[in-house]
Parts: structure tokens; sequence; C-alpha cells
């Protein structure tokens, strides 16, 4: 049905705080329960509801993941038929992966932005991210493919667009 972007903190954390800074990004930090995501986290850590509206379908998160690989060879081909030159072909080519990598950088910019304020403006030192497309309610079963420890210096555009669903990253101060 929909697909939700979720975060973990601190049971400690500053929620007021972090909530404040949440609303100034556009997002929202709403407690939800979900037993099977409380099991897994652990009792330090609470999750929280993100979506400010709707649902979190066309946020650029992961975005890599979910577009549909195209195949560079098949691209070439097509073009080499429409007789185009190779250095025609080169051009195009490259002009839409600057159009692509300046897209990612602008739709992922706010994200980035607003995780590090979560973890550069309070005390809080961690703050996770869970994608998962919920077929149902939000307390529906989920079970965590794995579980990622990241440092904020490797917080990036790239890392934001090739993030897995069901996933917990857990960037760190």
């Amino acid at each position: 049905m929909c697909r939700f972007i979720t975060a973990t903190l601190p049971t400690d954390a500053d929620h007021a705080a972090l909530a404040a800074i949440a609303q100034r990004h556009g997002r929202r930090l709403l407690p939800i329960s979900n037993p099977s995501i409380d099991r897994q986290i652990g009792p330090g850590l609470r999750h929280y509801l993100t979506t400010p509206g709707h649902c979190d379908c066309d946020v650029p998160i992961g975005r890599r993941l979910r577009e549909r690989a195209k195949d560079m060879d098949e691209a070439i081909q097509r073009l080499r038929r429409k007789g185009w030159s190779e250095a025609k072909i080169e051009r195009a080519l490259a002009q839409q992966q600057d159009k692509r990598a300046q897209r990612v950088v602008e739709s992922t910019a706010p994200w980035l932005a607003f995780i590090r304020d979560m973890l550069t403006q309070t005390k809080n030192t961690q703050m996770g991210l869970l994608m998962h497309h919920y077929s149902g309610a939000l307390d529906a079963d989920i079970v965590l493919s794995a579980r990622e420890s990241l440092p904020l210096p490797m917080l990036s555009e790239e890392l934001l667009e090739g993030l897995r669903e069901d996933v917990l990253y857990e960037f760190r101060r």
C-alpha cells in the first residue's frame, strides 16, 4: 500500500527539542508502537513515525533501489539504431547522468540537513531510519533484514539514495 520512513531515538532523548527540529524540516516525531520493531530495537530506543502527511512513497530516500535499473547497453544500441554518432551518444549519456546527479543532490539535501540537525543541535547522539512498505497497519509484523551503524561523517546523498527497505540505519555522532 504505502511506504513509511520511521525513526528510532534513545528513550532518554529530549523528545520536545527533537520534535521541534523535525517540524522545522517538514517532518514530525510521533511515537508509535510496533511490537515487532520494539522487540528488535531493544529497550533503549523508541520508535517514531516521521511522516507529516499520508505516506512517504515520494520521498527520495532509497530511490536508487526503487527505480527500474536501466540497461546502459540497451540505451546505447537504441541510440545507434537512430543513427547517433558515438560522440553524440556519449554527450547525451553524460548529460543524463549530470541531471540525475543534480536531482539526487536537490532531493536528498533536506534529509541530510534533518538528520544532521537531529544529531548536532541537541545532546542526542543517535538516530535510526527505517523504510518499510506497509500493506496494512503500522503495527504489522516487520522483520529487520539488517541493522547498520554509521558514523555521521558517512552521511551523503549517495548513501541516502541507496538505503534499503527493512534495514535499520543507525546514524551516530
